[in-house]
């Protein structure tokens, strides 16, 4: 059978699946009040001895589908203006709360937990999530793509909104109230039915429940298998929610590379977010500064390609789905740390590069449309002949079936200057897109055409590609494929090889015993490759992978990898300038790897890895060491160690970094990190501490230090540069 057929094949079988509807039938009903409902953990309030409550709780890991081991109890109430709740979490082993910090917005996984899912809409796409720790520490996050899988951008903890909460714990259970406005959320007036969820997590017991059967292997948050409510009256009208955040801020530079130096000043800024309706969004950012974002954990890179690393400022996070979910993990049309970076060939890295202002509309329209338009400008850097540059996106979202959409767009970079001595060339992209996802998000479809077009008018111009899932509980299908011509060139967007066509099936398969220490284990196999028109096959990969998880959260991981690399251009693979191996050189070698994870319901959890084989013409070792500690609630101490050692023909190379990061916790306003990190490869070593007094909800004044020094031979800790910045931000709603 060839390609093509295949994949119609696939094609097909996934949209004759699309009928098969995975919600639950479970359902409570919430009732309006008007008294009074005070945030003390003490649940004396008349009105919640008669609400409905959300009970028998499923349990999805270690097991599913079965009842919870552990008692959780919800109720839901809403005013004119709020929404309230209230939950009762039973525990067997009182007092014994494992947290990593106080500090806002945990990481769910390794932090005792309840959360919240709204899907406001009742379309199973995107919803808010609001969870609370036992010490009261908030995490509200956007759910996006029906939360079906964790993948980037699904699952979002950098979106902020204000509401409050309160906690008190009792000697074998603790109580949490919420009180949410509505015009903190959004949603659509005449619907009184949203999609709802209860997740907790119990990291003494080892137990993840839901309010509703999620089948083990999903993620806990898939709207699909949520159940719902009901508001027994018509929900308030969303009022205007208008939110202005002035900052002030003042940094200095001491650069003793390029003595690009900078002397310490204020700065002013201003973010404004108005809801011009209960569903769409408008978001504007003047003069943004991101001094308090923190620093990227710095990688040693052994591809031939660039690195790709998160989106952290917080402009770009709400609906983000909407910009940044185009394209597929080869080929991204749009890549927002694109935006306020620019890179300096004299120097050969990047640097800054301003924004000086920044729009941004998203939202819904109607029940099936959704929409968004984002512009930034950034500024003129003369230092290295570039002018300021417009960056702009148009998308529109158009909702079919369930839950599975079409959307097109339009990605646009042009310069904005009519000085002669700069080039006036633009870059832009456009694309459409098909995602299908049926109801039981077993089976899924992405499609997608893009275009480039600039002023040289080139041709071959285009990329496609697409992928087709299928996955359960057990098992899982996955086929990925994509053709990119030799000009396709977004210059906003992240790909790593032009003209090329790129294929990669997978299949994998998990076994669930029904007794002893393991939970689930079971093998894969990935093969990939990659077609160059002249060259024929250039990379060439497979996999064989064989996993072990077992009920403490604990796991082994095997993995045997064959490959072949066909270089196109001359290649150093230490990417420190000791061998260049040749162009049209070809390579055939073997690895194998081995890694334990520890059980994260200690105080202590560790992560060990070492992978032996070739590696072009000659050998790789590495071997990795990632320890955890915490002295609960207040301290939580990272350390990680990683080394490469490459050995060749004609060089060898020992290529090492370490990390260390230690956050302290004072209160749950006040809080220290010191991230700390060496990376021989890239010569850097790199400490950044950074205060954060959280003196209002959302409003901080942040400190921060940093300093970058060389890391290896008669420079070791000379100074690359150091600077100072401080920042205050204070949240206002109108």
């Amino acid at each position: 059978m060839n390609l093509k057929r295949y994949n119609i094949y696939l094609i097909i079988f996934l949209l004759s699946s699309f009928c098969v509807d995975a919600r639950s039938n479970k359902k409570i009903k919430i009732f309006k009040t008007n008294e009074e409902i005070r945030l003390d953990g003490i649940l004396d309030e008349k009105f919640w001895s008669n609400s409905e409550i959300a009970s028998n709780f499923f349990q999805q890991f270690p097991n599913d589908s079965i009842p919870s081991e552990l008692i959780t109890e919800v109720r839901l109430a809403f005013t004119d203006k709020r929404l309230y709740l209230s939950g009762k979490m039973y525990d067997s082993v009182p007092k014994r709360y494992i947290v990593n910090s106080l500090k806002r917005d945990y990481q769910g996984p390794n932090n005792e937990a309840i959360s919240i899912t709204f899907d406001t809409y009742n379309d199973q796409k995107n919803a808010l999530n609001f969870g609370v720790n036992p010490y009261g520490v908030q995490r509200e996050s956007l759910i996006a793509k029906g939360g079906a899988a964790l993948m980037p951008g699904v699952f979002n903890i950098s979106w902020n909104t204000k509401w409050e909460s309160y906690v008190k714990k009792y000697e074998d259970y603790w109580i949490v109230e919420l009180s949410i406005p509505f015009r903190s959320l959004r949603y659509n007036k005449g619907n009184r039915v949203w999609g709802f969820n209860i997740g907790r997590n119990n990291l003494a017991r080892s137990e993840w429940s839901n309010w509703t059967a999620i089948p083990k292997g999903y993620f806990p948050y898939n709207l699909s298998y949520a159940g719902k409510i009901e508001f027994d009256s018509d929900l308030p009208k969303p009022g205007k929610n208008i939110v202005i955040i002035p900052y002030v801020s003042g940094s200095g530079l001491d650069d003793k590379i390029s003595f690009n130096n900078k002397k310490f000043k204020p700065e002013f800024g201003l973010d404004l977010n108005v809801g011009l309706s209960s569903s769409l969004n408008l978001d504007l950012t003047l003069n943004p500064d991101f001094s308090q974002v923190e620093v990227d954990a710095q990688r040693t890179n052994l591809t031939r390609f660039e690195l790709m690393y998160p989106e952290k400022r917080q402009f770009f996070i709400e609906n983000s789905d909407l910009f940044s979910d185009v394209g597929d993990d080869t080929n991204k049309p749009f890549f927002s740390r694109r935006i306020g970076i620019s890179y300096d060939s004299t120097q050969g890295q990047y640097i800054q590069n301003p924004i000086i202002f920044g729009t941004k509309l998203s939202g819904k329209i109607g029940e099936n449309y959704r929409v968004g338009i984002l512009n930034m400008q950034t500024q003129k850097l003369s230092s290295i002949n570039q002018p300021s540059i417009n960056y702009g996106m148009a998308v529109i979202e158009r909702r079919i079936f369930t839950n599975s959409r079409i959307s097109s767009f339009l990605i646009n970079k042009q310069p904005i200057n009519n000085d002669a001595n700069f080039s006036q060339s633009f870059n832009r992209v456009a694309g459409v897109e098909l995602k299908l996802l049926s109801t039981n998000t077993n089976f899924s479809t992405d499609l997608y055409f893009n275009k480039t077009f600039d002023n040289l008018k080139t041709k071959n111009t285009y990329s496609y590609g697409g992928k087709l899932m299928f996955t359960n509980s057990r098992l899982r299908i996955m086929n990925y494929f994509s053709k990119i011509a030799e000009n396709y060139n977004p210059e906003v967007g992240f790909i790593m090889r032009k003209n090329v066509f790129y294929y990669s099936p997978s299949i994998r398969y998990l076994f669930y015993p029904s007794t002893g220490l393991v939970n689930n284990h079971g093998a894969e196999v990935d093969y990939e490759f990659y077609n160059h028109p002249i060259y024929g096959d250039t990379d060439k990969k497979l996999e064989l992978k064989y996993s072990i998880s077992l009920n403490n959260r604990s796991g082994f991981f095997f993995q045997f990898q064959k490959e072949y690399t066909l270089l196109l251009y001359d290649f150093d693979p230490t990417r420190t300038g000791i061998e260049f191996l040749p162009s049209e050189s070809g390579y055939n070698y073997n690895r194998g790897t081995i890694s334990y994870n520890s059980s994260n319901q200690r105080l202590f959890s560790f992560k060990l890895n070492s992978s032996i084989g070739g590696f072009f013409n000659g050998d790789l070792y590495s071997y990795g060491l990632s320890i955890n500690y915490r002295i609960v609630p207040y301290v939580n101490i990272d350390l990680s160690y990683n080394n490469n050692k490459i050995l060749l023909p004609y060089a060898n190379s020992n290529l090492s970094s370490y990390s260390s990061k230690v956050e302290v916790s004072f209160n749950t306003k006040l809080f220290l990190t010191t991230f700390f990190q060496y990376n021989s490869q890239i010569d850097n070593i790199n400490l950044n501490t950074r205060l954060r007094w959280n003196f209002k909800p959302l409003s901080d004044i942040y400190i921060v230090f940093t300093d970058n020094y060389f890391a290896k031979g008669s420079n070791l800790f000379d100074l690359k540069n150091r600077s100072l910045a401080l920042k205050l931000n204070y949240w206002i709603n109108i």
